[in-house]
């Protein structure tokens, strides 16, 4: 008979679910509740104990199998290991609870800051969403209806997995304006840039492709790749972004999935068949950092993109910021060096105009975009129309769009001055902080 599986404490409820489980199995390894030689639950049947995916289970498994706590044999089943119990094995598993339960403690602390917020008088720093100041009154009700005037039958079906093809040709003209020649067919929209990264993420956890992220980072990057079992290594970012020596040095890849006719599966990160990035990916924010705020040097720019095309890996650089930028040139596209074959460019509305309307994109190579869409079409088959009717007015008016950046712009100018002379004056000695030249982010020391 199975041993029951206890579960997790009321004091762990921030933890990710697998985690918890994970937690609760070790604690009974430990405890000799589950004894050396014990055969586990089926992972159908502990997903089904504790109400979630056997996906779930699955990463709870693999973490105590890393851990040596537990073997599993095909055919056979996952058995806890010999040697599992014992005041070595308790130190063990304490360890490797201990940042865990930092992680809970912080996430509990963070949710008690922002309750904070809440009360009258405090101003709230926890949120990267725009003003809604900066929306004047009645705009998104003028453009649903300039949306609905073409007729409301394009709006009724599912659409085009990859975006409508007006919107799609609107966000093309926005880096044609920069003088990036992208077209229509390298552009797939997605509900907010966060799809996006889940779109990567899960290709990256198919293709078992290596990702490396800077760090400090955007906690959804980290978010949306440990949603689908990829573990990221961190290169450090100083202020001007990450190190040329640190980046990701070249890896044996294994062969992308075979079809059912022995042809390999194409994959948005190559074939598999010599043709996949060795390297790997590698996300970054390069325009006003998040949450640094600063911008990627010129020098390691360009040692990014050579390290792409020398090493033959991705770059995965997210850009939303870019219209929010105050400084006479942002950075440059990675779209133009190293180009869209190595390249993968997040953009979003959320963050220069309405972050409720969720519409984002992201571009890259035309093969990729047909590759990423039909992982996109099983996800949502497609991304709501009359939304992105909406985001198709607000950029083909290229006045009324300029005007609103223009207007945001200098909204967050004298945010950001107040914010910093705030700082100057009553922050003690030894507090440093940078000076992003647009954005919502600083970083404080």
């Amino acid at each position: 008979m199975n041993a029951p599986i206890p579960q997790g404490q009321a004091a762990e409820d921030t933890l990710p679910l697998y985690a918890r489980i994970a937690n609760d199995l070790r604690r009974a390894i430990v405890a000799g509740s589950l004894a050396p030689g014990a055969r586990l639950p089926p992972v159908t049947e502990l997903a089904e104990v504790r109400g979630v995916t056997a996906a779930t289970i699955r990463r709870a498994l693999r973490d105590l199998t890393e851990e040596g706590l537990v073997s599993s044999h095909v055919g056979r089943g996952t058995f806890v290991s010999a040697g599992t119990q014992g005041p070595q094995s308790a130190a063990r598993a304490n360890a490797r609870e201990t940042p865990r339960r930092g992680s809970a403690d912080t996430g509990r602390d963070l949710r008690e800051l922002m309750a904070l917020a809440n009360r009258p008088g405090v101003i709230a720093f926890t949120r990267g969403i725009g003003d809604p100041d900066t929306i004047e009154k009645g705009t998104l009700t003028r453009l649903a209806h300039e949306a609905l005037e073409g007729g409301e039958e394009m709006f009724l079906d599912y659409g085009d997995p990859r975006g409508l093809a007006t919107l799609r040709e609107a966000i093309a003209n926005l880096y044609r304006d920069q003088g990036l020649a992208v077209t229509a067919e390298q552009v797939l929209v997605t509900s907010g840039s966060q799809q996006a990264l889940a779109l990567i993420a899960r290709e990256a956890a198919e293709t078992k492709t290596p990702v490396a992220c800077e760090t400090p980072c955007y906690s959804g990057v980290l978010n949306a790749f440990e949603a689908f079992g990829v573990r990221p290594s961190f290169i450090e970012r100083d202020r001007e972004g990450p190190r040329e020596q640190d980046l990701p040095k070249p890896v044996s890849l294994p062969s992308a999935t075979a079809g059912a006719e022995g042809r390999e599966r194409s994959t948005a990160f190559g074939t598999g068949a010599g043709d996949a990035s060795p390297a790997g990916l590698l996300y970054l924010c390069p325009i006003l950092h998040n949450p640094m705020g600063t911008d990627i040097s010129p020098e390691r720019q360009k040692a990014v993109a050579a390290w792409a095309r020398g090493a033959g890996g991705i770059v995965l650089a997210d850009e939303i910021y870019r219209d929010l930028h105050l400084g006479p040139t942002a950075p440059p596209s990675f779209l133009a060096d190293p180009g869209p074959e190595r390249a993968i460019i997040l953009g979003s509305l959320s963050k220069s105009f309405i972050s409720g309307l969720r519409v984002g994109w992201l571009v890259t190579s035309e093969e990729r975009v047909r590759t990423l869409t039909a992982v996109k079409k099983a996800m949502d088959l497609g991304c709501p129309p009359l939304m992105q009717g909406i985001a198709r007015v607000f950029l083909e008016d290229g006045a009324g769009y300029r005007a609103h950046r223009e207007r945001v712009r200098e909204h967050y100018r004298l945010r950001r001055d107040a914010t910093l002379a705030a700082l100057a004056k009553h922050m003690p000695g030894g507090a440093e902080w940078t000076s992003p030249a647009g954005g919502f982010q600083l970083w404080l020391s």
